[in-house]
């Protein structure tokens, strides 16, 4: 997923895409080791996407704390 769209997403989409996810690559982790996986770039892929939604994440939770301090 595109860093454009998930910075489109709510903080509850984000929250739901980050969960999402996780149990995506825990999927592909598990089909990889038992040689079942089709797309091996899958994993990166989904590695990346929880990395973008949670930095985008922890970006708008410190832009939130500045805000209120």
């Amino acid at each position: 997923m595109k860093l454009a769209e998930i910075t489109k997403k709510t903080d509850t989409e984000l929250s739901e895409l980050i969960k999402t996810e996780r149990a995506a690559l825990a999927s592909a982790i598990i089909d990889s080791r038992t040689k079942e996986i089709k797309d091996v770039k899958s994993l990166s892929r989904h590695k990346k996407t929880i990395a973008r939604a949670l930095t985008i994440f922890r970006e708008r939770a410190i832009a939130q704390e500045e805000a209120t301090s």
